[in-house]
């Protein structure tokens, strides 16, 4: 569980690939154009920006080396942001887990809260339980009644005043099985207690202790040894490799303890840190409110405090919106934390890389039906256009700033991504963003949709093998894969709009000083490939 995410990591950093090719190289220009990743890591998925040596490449018939200006933009469709609704009840029990899969009450188990930790429910996040029971079994485990006689061993090896052998508690004064001696007080005869030798096989059987160098020593307590399985006294977690040590946990900037609980405030999972109440959570992941540290600031959720949403992106009617997206407003579109006027003849182009009366988004800039949208291109209902070849409407080849490595393909007309390597094939301008399709720039998916594999899986529709199922943008019921949440299982990264797996969480991309979206940057921020990972700068 993971719950995360703000006014967000703008310097976040993970590993983005950046393709090169060889061939001849053409005309260039800087730009970001739409040929956005589909990947929900940092891979380039299927459909990130081509640089293959594909020649003289785009339009059916010819070479495309336009000369569009220097703006970063996409002719693929943003298609909105996943995530849940704002307002949307979650965490209670019997309600749906929230975005980070977190729960206020319980356990989020199946996408719902359910009640954890009593004998025979489900252990609590962090495999714990109530008294009188431990977790026991696999994966999330089972609370399993502890203590009594025949019974496994409580936390810490607990068996009140038995003695714990191998894990099942023998009851005072009978015979220790397999170790010999009768049990008193938590030793086993002459073996097991505090200050005594340890009984064959290395076991302690007194509660609070373990085996070092052959006698039974005192552990769990703060700044001593944890006990066998990593386990501490209340109040105090195992910290450091090895056996570790137990550190004082549940307080400001300390550890959190088990399941994921701190004294007041909020765990942030990020850094496994306790924060204050009102405070920002670690890398302002958030805001610590009523125990969670609440997503804010990114696309899809609510503005932070004082309507403040990062990476560029916009505060619209209290959510935000990412930079280069659709405010909802005809003629207008989030450009760097403002409503700019878009559409028309030399304005940025509007969500989706939409222009106004069958205008070509050519690289962030609208040009109007009619006019040139490259030196010896026309604009023409989408598609640029010569006499005898065109390109970036559906179905047509993607346009090209050039052929060599350093070309940017790109769609002109509205919805569209382009996919394909160039290797051998034609990259191609497609429908993206709706369900069976391939992710739009930036992966995004319409309606709340995932971006699974650089394809979009309906909302509510399966995610593929091991995955579950989409809800608002995450998969397994939309416990993972959201930004502030756990990246999703077996390498699938994060399912979500403008997000990307770093060390296994979900942070935004795309914006202005935060990791490029494969290749990707909402406009007008170009992605600057670097050694390391690719940052979205203003160009």
């Amino acid at each position: 569980m993971r719950p995360h995410a703000s006014l967000f990591f703008s310097c976040l950093l993970g590993l983005a690939l950046v393709t090169t090719g060889c061939g001849d190289s053409h005309e260039t220009e800087e730009g970001d154009g739409g040929g956005a990743d589909g990947a929900t890591d940092m891979d380039s998925g299927s459909g990130g920006e081509d640089s293959g040596s594909g020649g003289e490449d785009s339009g059916s018939g010819g070479d495309d080396s336009g000369s569009g200006g220097d703006d970063s933009g996409s002719g693929g469709e943003d298609s909105g942001s996943g995530g849940d609704d704002a307002g949307t009840a979650c965490g209670a029990l019997g309600e749906a887990c929230c975005a980070d899969g977190s729960c206020t009450e319980g356990t989020c188990s199946g996408g719902v809260c359910a009640d954890c930790g009593d004998a025979g429910e489900e252990c609590c996040a962090g495999r714990v339980c109530g008294a009188g029971a431990t977790c026991t079994g696999g994966g999330a485990g089972v609370c399993t009644s502890c203590g009594g006689a025949g019974e496994a061993c409580c936390d810490l090896g607990d068996c009140g005043t038995g003695c714990c052998v191998a894990g099942i508690c023998t009851a005072a004064g009978s015979t220790c099985p397999d170790v010999g001696g009768t049990c008193t007080d938590g030793s086993c005869g002459d073996c097991g207690g505090e200050s005594e030798a340890c009984c064959e096989g290395g076991l302690c059987t007194e509660v609070s202790t373990r085996c070092a160098g052959g006698t039974c020593t005192s552990c769990g307590e703060v700044a001593e040894a944890c006990c066998p399985g990593r386990s501490c006294e209340a109040g105090a977690v195992c910290g450091g490799s090895g056996a570790g040590v137990c550190q004082a946990c549940g307080g400001p900037a300390e550890p959190c303890c088990p399941g994921d609980s701190c004294d007041s405030g909020c765990c942030d999972s990020g850094t496994n840190l306790c924060v204050a109440e009102g405070a920002t959570c670690g890398g302002d992941l958030g805001v610590c409110s009523g125990g969670t540290c609440e997503v804010c600031g990114v696309p899809g959720e609510p503005c932070c405090a004082g309507d403040s949403c990062g990476g560029g992106g916009c505060c619209v009617s209290g959510t935000c919106v990412e930079s280069g997206g659709d405010v909802g407003t005809d003629g207008m579109v989030c450009s760097d934390g403002t409503l700019e006027a878009c559409g028309g003849d030399g304005e940025v182009c509007c969500g989706g890389g939409a222009c106004d009366s069958g205008g070509c988004c050519v690289l962030g800039t609208c040009a109007a039906s009619g006019e040139a949208c490259s030196s010896w291109r026309t604009c023409t209902d989408g598609s640029c256009t010569t006499d005898s070849s065109s390109c970036g409407g559906e179905g047509e080849a993607c346009c090209s700033t050039g052929g060599g490595g350093s070309a940017t393909r790109y769609c002109t007309a509205s919805g569209l991504i382009c996919t394909g390597s160039g290797w051998g094939s034609t990259p191609t301008c497609e429908a993206c963003g709706g369900p069976g399709e391939p992710c739009c720039p930036g992966q995004a998916c319409g309606g709340g949709g995932c971006c699974v594999d650089g394809t979009c899986a309906g909302d509510g529709d399966s995610c593929g093998d091991g995955l579950g199922t989409c809800s608002g943008g995450g998969c397994l019921g939309g416990t993972c894969g959201l930004i502030g949440g756990d990246c999703c299982p077996g390498g699938a990264g994060c399912s979500a709009p403008f997000a990307v797996c770093l060390d296994g969480v979900c942070a935004p991309c795309g914006g202005e000083d935060q990791v490029c979206c494969g290749s990707y940057c909402g406009s007008p921020f170009l992605c600057d490939p670097r050694y390391g990972p690719d940052i979205c700068e203003a160009p």
